[in-house]
């Protein structure tokens, strides 16, 4: 075999390369998923807080009026349904958290 003091051969450099190229491919598309994954978990966390927050109003006040506010571009609506607070929901990006009253 020849001897290289210099360092890496081409077909070496290539090889590493594509190694490098098909651990890549396997985990873009995995931190792709992750990340709006975690990007819909935070839009949840925020409608619950913001329901929380509605609830806890409601309580304090005797007030169940439908509000809304805008975080970070996404509109969070709190909606009381069935009368007086039986059901209060949160609307967001097409989704909605509810909670209801115990009798």
């Amino acid at each position: 075999m020849y001897k290289n003091p210099k360092g890496f051969s081409l077909p070496e450099t290539l090889v590493a390369f594509s190694c490098t190229l098909m651990i890549c491919s396997l985990f873009i598309p995995f931190l792709i998923h992750y990340m709006h994954r975690l990007q819909l978990l935070q839009h949840e966390v925020e409608a619950l807080k913001f329901l929380r927050e509605s609830v806890e109003k409601a309580i304090v006040t005797n007030e169940f009026s439908t509000h809304a506010r805008i975080y970070k571009g996404v509109r969070y609506e709190v909606v009381w349904e069935e009368g007086e607070g039986d059901e209060a929901c949160v609307h967001y990006d097409s989704r909605e958290i509810c909670i209801s009253r115990k009798r």
